[in-house]
């Protein structure tokens, strides 16, 4: 590889260990249905894995001024990344090794922070971005479905009271 090339890689990298959600992991074991799979189940949640050389990762990290993963980089590794989710790609990866009893997760870059692998079980256990805005919106619709229903209730309680009193009254005549 040119010079150029490596300096274009290192650059690649940089923008990579950017996003908020960065997984660094060891594949060894899986052969390459299995890779093809992980792969196709990335891309359709939105997640990107890149298998990366040692060596330029460093560099890009040295240039980005991340410390702590640099220790991670041996062996075979594939860098696993979302650009909007920092969780979503823990739970894929972690689901997929459980479900093939191969490979690891090596760390993470989440938000800036580095984890070691017997964190990133942890982290794949807290809700994802769409849960957790889900769970947002249900919370700030509650008070507005109690109103809606406060507000219902007095025209249907008022109906009902007219009636029991023309029922009343029915009654009274005959």
């Amino acid at each position: 590889m040119k010079k150029e090339e490596k300096q274009q890689v290192v650059e690649e990298f940089i923008g990579i260990f950017d996003k908020p959600g960065v997984y660094l992991m060891d594949f060894k074991g899986l052969n390459v249905a299995e890779i093809a799979e992980l792969r196709s189940k990335l891309r359709e949640a939105n997640v990107s894995m890149k298998v990366v050389k040692n060596t330029l990762a460093k560099r890009a990290l040295k240039s980005a001024g991340i410390r702590g993963l640099d220790s991670f980089l041996v062996g075979p590794t594939g860098v696993v990344w979302s650009k909007e989710d920092s969780i979503l790609p823990a739970k894929l990866l972690l689901d997929f090794l459980k479900k093939h009893e191969k490979g690891s997760v090596k760390a993470g870059l989440v938000d800036g922070t580095v984890f070691k692998e017997n964190e990133i079980e942890t982290i794949s256990n807290l809700p994802s971005k769409q849960e957790l805005y889900a769970h947002i919106a249900s919370v700030l619709n509650a008070p507005i479905i109690k109103l809606a229903q406060v507000l219902n209730g007095i025209p249907v309680k008022f109906v009902r009271t007219v009636d029991a009193l023309r029922e009343k009254r029915a009654h009274e005549v005959s």
